[in-house]
């Protein structure tokens, strides 16, 4: 069970990478080692992540900065203490309310033991997690990732990820999920350090292009 401490990490990781994979060797000296983007484990880490869902990057950080200051300790119970106005007024829609309070509420209870995770395998977490309602694949592997910094998790299911492969490896059309899992497995065991620089990579192309 791999995980990445710091960049230095992620850097002995990519050149191991670049090594046996030229394309990917290009991405990395172009863009250099990609940031840590770190997401804190436990509660706050998965409470980030549900507002992350399906929101553009500028969308949830506005939202998660007005949830911050609703909720002050990043506590369940004080999640707990704040009504459906007060989340809406966070711009946190209905569902993911819901998602969030259930969250919470298997926290308080001792049904969901966080610390215990951070010591488990990759899949006793991913099981785990996506055993709650509103939490799926990729924010499951999103928690592996950024909250536990594990090494070899790779989220497939995300769009930006899907893209950055289609764009540096030439295909003809985006990969879906199961494809781009199969595709990741040749960055094993350093998948996660490929995705974060797949993300790097294809943010940097995104804004290359916009300046044109």
């Amino acid at each position: 069970m791999q995980t990445y401490k710091t960049r230095e990490d992620i850097t002995k990781a990519l050149e191991q990478l670049s090594a046996q994979d030229d394309i990917l060797a290009a991405a990395f000296q172009k863009y250099g080692t990609p940031p840590m983007r770190e997401t804190p484990d436990g509660f706050a880490g998965l409470a980030r992540l549900l507002i992350s869902q399906q929101v553009s990057t500028a969308a949830a950080a506005s939202i998660q900065a007005k949830f911050n200051a609703a909720m002050g300790d990043m506590q369940p119970e004080n999640l707990l203490a704040l009504s459906e106005a007060e989340l809406g007024a966070c711009g946190i829609s209905r569902p993911k309310q819901r998602y969030m309070r259930l969250l919470a509420e298997a926290i308080v209870s001792d049904g969901l033991d966080l610390p215990a995770l951070r010591k488990a395998e990759d899949g006793v977490v991913y099981d785990t997690l996506i055993q709650l309602t509103g939490i799926g694949p990729w924010t499951a592997q999103c928690y592996l990732l950024f909250g536990l910094r594990r090494a070899d998790m790779f989220p497939a299911g995300d769009l930006a990820l899907q893209q950055a492969v289609r764009l540096l490896y030439g295909l003809d059309e985006r990969p879906d999920a199961q494809t781009l899992a199969e595709f990741a497995l040749r960055w094993q065991p350093h998948r996660g350090a490929a995705a974060r620089l797949l993300w790097t990579y294809y943010n940097g192309e995104q804004e290359a292009a916009r300046r044109k």
